[in-house]
């Protein structure tokens, strides 16, 4: 299972190349995850919202109740 060059291609197994994808789409996750830690603006967004789950200051809507719920 192998990597082949067929003239101006490159042929790459289907599982590889499967494999390939999913470990750009993991180190997408921790460059995106990197970003929110450095950024202390979002940080202070998270340490806020967790409170205020904690206080019960939330609302619980399904998706349908969310233009009823943005008007409020």
């Amino acid at each position: 299972m192998g990597i082949k060059v067929v003239g101006d291609e490159v042929v790459i197994p289907k599982k590889l190349f499967e494999e390939m994808i999913d470990a750009y789409v993991k180190m997408e996750q921790v460059l995106a995850t990197l970003e929110i830690l450095a950024d202390r603006e979002a940080l202070e967004t998270i340490r806020k919202s967790r409170r205020e789950i904690a206080e019960g200051k939330y609302i619980e809507a399904t998706i349908n109740d969310v233009e009823r719920v943005l008007k409020q």
